[in-house]
């Protein structure tokens, strides 16, 4: 009969506080609950070297996350809570572990994208940082010959990294 009383009494408990103040959270996002609207402008590619696809991408996998996983609703102008923009500033091929005859045996492609954050709502939230993200692929092979399949896993890194970023405070 304790334990029953015990149990009943955690759960009140336990619903009674999940309304007391607590910021809205959904699939790990601490999102404020007079957060409304995002917009996230396009990324121009400005990195020497071009991928054609890159930018339109980009912009639409962080769109994506943010309407998918939090209750902000995209917004096609630079009247809302909260604005991400930026652009694509490196696109870079870098060989890897050389091998005795001086051929790389793996090259890394590494994408580069400065970002500005702007919080409407508290501005201390702001701010403007690059973020990085890299796939590794054989030496052999030409970059032509893998873009499709590891451009794809890069904007993914890269689009997280910005969303854990933004919408849980890392």
């Amino acid at each position: 009969m304790k334990r029953i009383l015990f149990i009943t009494l955690s759960i009140v408990t336990l619903f009674s506080l999940s309304g007391c103040g607590m910021k809205y959270t959904l699939s790990g996002a601490a999102i404020q609950p007079e957060w409304n609207t995002i917009y996230v402008a396009t990324f121009p590619n400005y990195a020497p070297q071009q991928n054609p696809t890159l930018s339109q991408d980009l912009t639409i996998a962080i769109q994506d996350i943010f309407r998918n996983r939090t209750k902000l609703k995209l917004n096609s102008n630079e009247n809302s809570d909260l604005i991400i923009e930026g652009e694509i500033t490196g696109y870079d091929v870098v060989p890897q572990a050389i091998q005795s005859d001086d051929i790389a045996a793996e090259n890394r492609l590494t994408i580069y994208v400065k970002v500005r954050y702007i919080n409407n709502k508290d501005e201390t939230k702001s701010y403007e940082r690059t973020f990085s993200a890299f796939q590794s692929f054989d030496g052999n092979a030409m970059l032509s010959a893998v873009e499709s399949s590891i451009v794809p896993k890069i904007i993914e890194d890269i689009r997280d990294q910005v969303f854990a970023s933004i919408a849980m405070d890392w």
